[in-house]
């Protein structure tokens, strides 16, 4: 998958069934090229996203990547920075 085609999805928190966004970028380790984490804006319901706040969500924390969305499966304030 192309990181174009990534940024295209909708990522779902399965615990709670919220919309988070949709990936802005990838966090990679510089050493092997593992992608270490997803980087997605908060959204809100009057801007696109809130100004500084973005979640850090750790690959390990996907569970599935499908045709439209990203399912995670995270606790939100411990991935929000």
């Amino acid at each position: 998958m192309k990181f174009l085609e990534l940024r295209e999805k909708d990522v779902i928190n399965c615990r709670t069934g919220d919309k988070l966004g949709c990936v802005l970028d990838l966090e990679f380790d510089p050493g092997s090229g593992q992608i270490l984490c997803l980087i997605v804006p908060k959204a809100t319901k009057v801007l696109c996203f809130a100004k500084g706040e973005f979640y850090y969500i750790p690959y390990k924390r996907i569970v599935k990547i499908g045709c439209d969305t990203v399912l995670v499966d995270i606790i939100e304030k411990e991935c929000l920075k």
